[in-house]
């Protein structure tokens, strides 16, 4: 099918990435066109405190006061979260050409700034005196850190929030986000999800052990999705941010459009399993997008799958395909090779990803895969670099707690 443009559509006409592959688009671009592998590092606090994995995908870019843009009272309220959140922000409202102030600002982490938990548990075991906590802790702390923080250092009137759903926290910002614009509670927006390191975070997944830990001395594959000797995820860190108008807004400003959010799904596995995901949960999120959206499975061009390079979560999403789309081979890729997991960042970085695709005539393989895992050989993720134009996209986030979210996307 080919969609009608309506005036009301919801389009995108900024997007903003850092990752470990920096924050420069044309390069993140280059490594996702090429299937260049990005860099893993070995983190020394996992070195240190002794984690059964040692590896991340870190962001190096500068995130100080001045290279924000931001002034010391501002940056005193800000967590690394929220100043790579910002970092995002500043790049997709800059190629939006918007104006910051009339933006609805839907925006979050995962575990917001972690780091000032620790120093309030530093101050406290140190003196045993409340009153020697900063007064800038709770609006560190709070939940709605990331989205508090844009609002008060863009000076947007718009409504903020920020939706925490794990792994899929990032894709539920970004399609609440448009469901506010197609309401119209809201003209235009910022939305998508962040995460950074944090000891606290990265030793949970390592003690679960979610982690690749087996690849910490030869990391250059160490992220593998559908690989049949996948390992676990490496943790990511880094934010997508997406700006959110009408077309008719976009169109009036003559700004470019990337593309258009054209349905979501959501659900829950329903399965009462905490970390063990559920195929069905996945099928009910992505048969509802294309309900939402007015198209079929075979409308399809491409899937960006959530593909975090665990044993039982690659497969188990296949699954979930195969049963949506039955006798027809969708092409899917996970980009997750390139960044690793970045949770509640990983949902808007990859629908940019996507999204750049469409608008660009290319698709991203599925680096380290070969040899593909045997439950899928005849069913195979995209491999090699492609050059395609493709028109319509769905991008899949499946979170622990089974919670699952779906875009559908075209250019």
């Amino acid at each position: 099918m080919k969609f009608t443009n309506s005036p009301q559509d919801v389009v995108v006409t900024g997007a903003g990435v850092c990752c470990n592959m920096g924050d420069d688009s044309e390069e993140i671009k280059a490594h996702l066109r090429t299937g260049k592998p990005a860099t893993f590092e070995r983190w020394q606090p996992a070195i240190d405190y002794g984690a059964r994995c040692h590896l991340s995908g870190r962001y190096h870019g500068d995130i100080s006061n001045a290279a924000l843009g931001v002034t010391k009272k501002q940056g005193r309220f800000m967590g690394t979260p929220s100043r790579y959140a910002l970092r995002a922000a500043r790049i997709a409202i800059a190629q939006a050409n918007i104006d910051p102030r009339e933006l609805a600002v839907v925006v979050g982490s995962g575990t917001g700034d972690v780091d000032t938990h620790r120093t309030v548990y530093d101050v406290l075991g140190k003196t045993s005196k409340a009153t020697k906590i900063p007064p800038t802790v709770v609006p560190r702390l709070m939940a709605s850190t990331v989205s508090a923080n844009l609002v008060h250092v863009l000076c947007s009137t718009g409504p903020s929030f920020t939706a925490t759903a794990a792994c899929a926290g990032g894709t539920y910002n970004v399609l609440l986000a448009a469901q506010l614009i197609k309401s119209g509670h809201a003209k235009c927006a910022i939305a998508g999800g962040v995460e950074t390191l944090d000891l606290h975070f990265y030793s949970g997944f390592d003690s679960m052990r979610a982690f690749n830990s087996g690849d910490n001395e030869d990391p250059s594959r160490a992220s593998r999705p559908y690989a049949a000797d996948r390992a676990g995820f490496i943790l990511g860190e880094g934010s997508g941010i997406l700006v959110l108008e009408t077309r008719a807004s976009a169109e009036a400003r003559g700004a470019k459009i990337l593309g258009a959010i054209r349905g979501c799904g959501m659900s829950s596995d329903g399965s009462g399993e905490m970390v063990a995901p559920s195929s069905d949960g996945a099928y009910r999120s992505m048969k509802q997008a294309l309900e939402n959206a007015g198209c079929s499975p075979d409308d399809i061009d491409y899937i960006n799958t959530h593909g975090t390079s665990t044993p039982l979560g690659d497969v188990t999403e296949v699954r979930a395909i195969r049963k949506l789309f039955g006798d027809r081979k969708v092409t899917y890729s996970s980009t997750k090779g390139y960044t690793g997991h970045a949770v509640s960042g990983a949902g808007a970085i990859e629908a940019i990803f996507a999204l750049w695709m469409l608008d660009e005539g290319w698709l991203a393989p599925s680096i380290h895969a070969a040899p593909v895992d045997p439950e899928i050989a005849d069913y195979p993720p995209l491999m090699e670099p492609t050059d395609r134009q493709c028109h319509i996209a769905l991008s899949n986030s499946l979170g622990f707690g089974g919670t699952n979210a779906t875009l559908i996307l075209s250019n």
